[in-house]
């Protein structure tokens, strides 16, 4: 890499602008002034209209609610009341447009606002980059393919060479064009589902239930529906087909028929949070490896700081149908403190530590065994939504069924039959109209579609995490090549990265994972600076287009 870095960003949701954000700002910071930053040029691929949104936080309704409170939702990592200092800057109309009347770091913002808070924050990016010399550009395409050549357009790339300071990457987006880059940052966002390929082609059928403005449109008002899923993606159909008063019958399926927990609303302080020195501290002690029951053991003792009394069989949950522990979890959720989901929810400071210790029969036999059940009880919804749905099982119109066995298009007539086992066992079918698949984005690379993740498998610059996404560094997020060894010039943030750091669905985790990668780039680029005293001819494009 010369004095001049050309860095891609590919994808611009939340967790690319949430790196290009606190890049700037160590950059700024550790450069002093505009004169003392390093040399360095940005281009981030982004096909969609609005940069920062992403599927998580588009425009849609406003019942999609963030999942977390909105004084830990922050591009940054070390300011975390960020978005919620933003709120407080922006005219009352606009609040109320988003049903705010009071600002609350407590409470669950709808998700578009957030979407609208980072789409914002890019242009103030833009901005501050460019005070400091940095140029930003924006290539509204996709990328699809990306090779590795030694440095210098056209010369084949011979492995062995030193990859960092001999080589280069050409990015080809969907149009063709190629551009070239000495530094890659891969954002790519959430895969497609890949439960039911075999029934994309069939009328009535959905991937994806977003974005859930859609479902009026295109979902008759006395349709049956069924909805594959009783999680989080789930919730935001049911929720959203309330909110434009569906008359028709809803079926929720999935293997274990539960839907997630209730999040209370009474806040819950922790004294002493479990720290990453804690973590290290414990695996040194046990041989630097944890079993499964280390970390329950870790959490409990947490819960126990807090609430020596606290049932265990609040996180367990219980065995009753869904409309009843529905019932319960929005009780307990109001009635007080749940000390469990605090300290669980704190833990996101950790959880990739205690993933990383995790010895390989432990890992495994969490993603076999207890997976599901985990995302059940973590990834926690807002009271506001819990009784929508409580509402609709009472009134006899949403009906949650365990034990999901199959869907099939029937052959004689539009629709879909939907298998279940009941409580006994016993054989339950379904017909529906619609099917809507809300089981959430896939994490099996090896089985994605996707164009650029296909390519970067078959080409060997990527191999596939036996734990979803791809494998990576775990110190550096840098991607392990096909061939084992480590690109130090290819990074990956968000959902892509789960095998490596396991709880990549939370702002916070990905705030705070960009923010590490973004200190390394900035120092690197800043020893560079220190080193090298050849400056960039002006006039240089963000990534060399050729």
């Amino acid at each position: 890499m010369d004095a001049s870095c050309r860095l891609g960003i590919v994808g611009g949701g939340s967790v690319g602008i949430s790196f290009l954000a606190q890049l700037v700002g160590h950059l700024e910071n550790d450069g002093n002034s505009a004169s003392n930053t390093p040399a360095c040029h940005i281009t981030l691929f982004e096909p969609a209209e609005k940069i920062g949104h992403g599927t998580a936080y588009q425009h849609d309704l406003n019942t999609n609610l963030l999942n977390v409170p909105a004084g830990n939702m922050s591009l940054y990592d070390k300011h975390r009341s960020h978005f919620v200092q933003w709120l407080a800057a922006q005219p009352e109309a606009l609040l109320q447009s988003y049903g705010i009347r009071n600002i609350d770091p407590a409470a669950f913002y709808p998700r578009p606002l957030f979407g609208r808070y980072v789409h914002e924050q890019f242009d103030r990016i833009v901005a501050q980059a460019a005070a400091l010399g940095i140029q930003v550009q924006v290539v509204r395409n996709a990328v699809v393919a990306i090779t590795r050549h030694a440095a210098g357009q056209g010369q084949a790339y011979e492995p062995g060479q030193g990859q960092e300071a001999q080589s280069q990457f050409q990015l080809t987006d969907l149009a063709g064009a190629n551009y070239i880059v000495d530094q890659l940052v891969l954002c790519n966002g959430n895969l497609a589902s890949d439960k039911f390929d075999a029934l994309v082609p069939c009328a009535g059928f959905m991937n994806s239930p977003y974005p859930v403005s859609a479902l009026s449109q295109t979902i008759v008002a006395d349709a049956t529906v069924a909805i594959l899923g009783t999680n989080l993606s789930a919730i935001d159909a049911v929720v959203a087909l309330k909110a434009h008063a569906h008359g028709g019958q809803i079926h929720c399926f999935s293997r274990q028929g539960v839907l997630p927990a209730v999040r209370s609303v009474h806040p819950t302080h922790i004294p002493c949070r479990l720290s990453r020195s804690d973590v290290h501290a414990m695996a040194l002690a046990k041989g630097g490896r944890l079993g499964l029951d280390d970390g329950v053991q870790m959490l409990r003792e947490q819960m126990l700081a807090i609430d020596p009394g606290f049932d265990i069989r609040d996180i367990e949950g219980g065995s009753a149908d869904a409309a009843t522990l529905l019932d319960h979890e929005l009780q307990a959720a109001c009635s007080g403190p749940r000390p469990w989901q605090a300290v669980l929810a704190a833990a996101n400071e950790v959880i990739d530590l205690l993933w990383f210790y995790l010895d390989q029969p432990a890992r495994r036999q969490f993603q076999s065994r207890w997976r599901s059940r985990w995302m059940s009880r973590r990834a926690m919804f807002p009271v506001q939504n819990a009784r929508q749905l409580q509402c609709l099982i009472e009134a006899g119109q949403l009906h949650i069924h365990g034990g999901f066995q199959a869907c099939e298009a029937l052959a004689d007539r539009q629709g879909f039959v939907l298998h279940s086992l009941d409580a006994a066992g016993a054989l339950q079918q379904q017909v529906c109209d619609v099917v809507i698949n809300a089981t959430g984005f896939s994490q099996d690379v090896r089985q994605s579609a996707d164009p650029l993740v296909t390519q970067l498998l078959q080409s060997g610059l990527a191999r596939a995490s036996e734990y979803g996404g791809f494998e990576l560094d775990f110190d550096t997020g840098c991607l392990v090549s096909a061939n084992g060894t480590i690109a130090n010039d290819i990074t990956v943030l968000g959902s892509l990265a789960c095998g490596t750091y396991f709880w990549t669905v939370s702002m916070d985790v990905n705030a705070r994972l960009a923010n590490d990668q973004a200190m390394r780039l900035a120092g690197k680029l800043c020893q560079q600076r220190l080193a090298q005293v050849t400056s960039v001819p002006e006039g240089a494009d963000a990534a060399t287009q050729v």
